[in-house]
C-alpha cells in the first residue's frame, strides 16, 4: 500500500483532471459530472500527493436498486501499482452493509487489462449479450404466420403510456428483466424513434421500440411478447411483420442485441437473417451475504 494514496469524496476542482482520466482510460466522460452534482455518496476520488489519479463511481440502474454500475479508472502512469486495487477496496469498505448488493461492468473484450483487473478482484461473467445483425434488408424477403394479429404505430406519449406494463408483462420473469420507468421512456426517447404495438382482439401483447441511428438503418431495442403469448408465433409476427415496414423504407441494415442464454430469441433471430456481429459481457461483483 502507498501512503501518498487516498480515496476521498469528489471535489469540483477534481472534475477536470477526471475528465482527462476517464478520456485516456477511454471512459465515458458523461457521468463524471452528473454523478458529483448527485451527492449519492457513490464516487470516489483516488489521490496521490492530494493530486486526482483515478475514480471510481457507481451507477444506479433505473428498477435494480440491488445493482449499480461499475464506472471508472487509473491515470496511466500509475497504472500497474496497485491504486486500482487501493481504490477498489475503499469502494467495497464504503459500501458494504448498504443497499449495494452487486456491482456491473460491461466490457466487449475479456482480454483486457481492465476485465483482467476485475476478474483478480473477484468478478465472474454473468452473461454474454450478443449484438446482430440483418444486412441485405431490401432483398430479403419475409413472411408473417397467419395470425390474428396486427401492428399499430405509436409516438413518444403512447410509448410513455405504455411501454413500461407491456416490458413488465413480457420479461418480469426473465433474468435480463430491467423494468422501464415511465419518465425513463420519456428522457431517452428520440424525436425519429418510434413505438410499435401488436395487438390481437383489441389487446395489446407486444411491442418493439425503434430507433434509427443513421440513414437507412433502424435499431430495435427492445422488442417482447407478454408472457401468456409467448410460444404460439406472434414473436415471429412481430418481427417479420416489422421488417417488411422497414423494407417499404427502404432501410438497409436492422441491429437488436439479445442475451446468448435467450435460445428461442436467438434461433428467431437467425432463422430470418440476422447475424452475430459482436458480443459484450456483464462482469459482476457479488457481495457475501451477512
Amino acid at each position: 500500500m502507498n501512503n501518498a494514496w487516498n480515496a476521498r469524496p469528489p471535489q469540483l476542482s477534481d472534475v477536470n483532471s477526471l475528465l482527462a482520466i476517464a478520456t485516456a482510460v477511454s471512459q465515458s466522460t458523461t457521468p463524471i459530472q452528473a454523478i458529483m452534482q448527485q451527492g449519492n455518496g457513490r464516487f470516489w476520488t483516488l489521490t496521490h500527493q492530494s493530486q486526482p489519479i483515478g475514480y471510481a463511481a457507481l451507477l444506479p440502474l433505473p428498477g435494480l436498486p440491488h445493482l449499480f454500475e461499475l464506472a471508472g479508472g487509473i491515470a496511466p502512469a500509475f497504472q500497474r501499482q496497485g491504486a486500482g486495487s487501493f481504490l477498489w477496496r475503499a469502494v467495497q469498505e464504503a459500501v458494504a452493509g448498504t443497499a449495494v448488493r452487486q456491482i456491473t461492468f460491461t466490457t466487449d473484450d475479456l482480454t483486457s487489462p481492465t476485465t483482467r483487473f476485475l476478474q483478480r478482484h473477484h468478478f465472474e461473467v454473468e452473461h454474454e449479450e450478443w449484438t446482430m445483425q440483418l444486412e441485405n434488408v431490401a432483398t430479403a424477403v419475409f413472411t408473417p404466420p397467419n395470425l390474428p394479429a396486427k401492428l399499430q404505430k405509436g409516438g413518444r406519449e403512447t410509448a410513455v403510456r405504455t411501454l413500461p406494463h407491456l416490458y413488465e408483462r413480457s420479461f418480469a420473469h426473465t433474468a435480463w428483466f430491467q423494468p422501464y420507468s415511465a419518465a425513463e421512456v420519456a428522457a431517452t426517447w428520440e424525436p425519429t424513434d418510434e413505438l410499435w404495438t401488436l395487438v390481437s382482439d383489441d389487446q395489446p401483447i407486444g411491442f418493439a421500440w425503434l430507433h434509427f441511428p443513421e440513414p437507412n438503418a433502424a435499431e430495435i431495442e427492445p422488442i417482447g411478447i407478454v408472457t401468456e403469448m409467448q410460444g404460439v408465433g406472434y414473436g415471429r409476427f412481430l418481427l417479420t411483420s416489422l421488417l417488411k415496414v422497414l423494407q417499404s423504407r427502404g432501410t438497409q441494415t436492422v441491429s437488436l442485441g439479445v442475451w446468448t442464454s435467450n435460445e428461442t430469441a436467438v434461433r428467431l433471430y437467425q432463422s430470418v437473417g440476422f447475424q452475430h456481429s459482436g458480443s459484450s459481457y456483464s462482469l459482476t461483483y457479488t457481495f457475501p451475504s451477512t
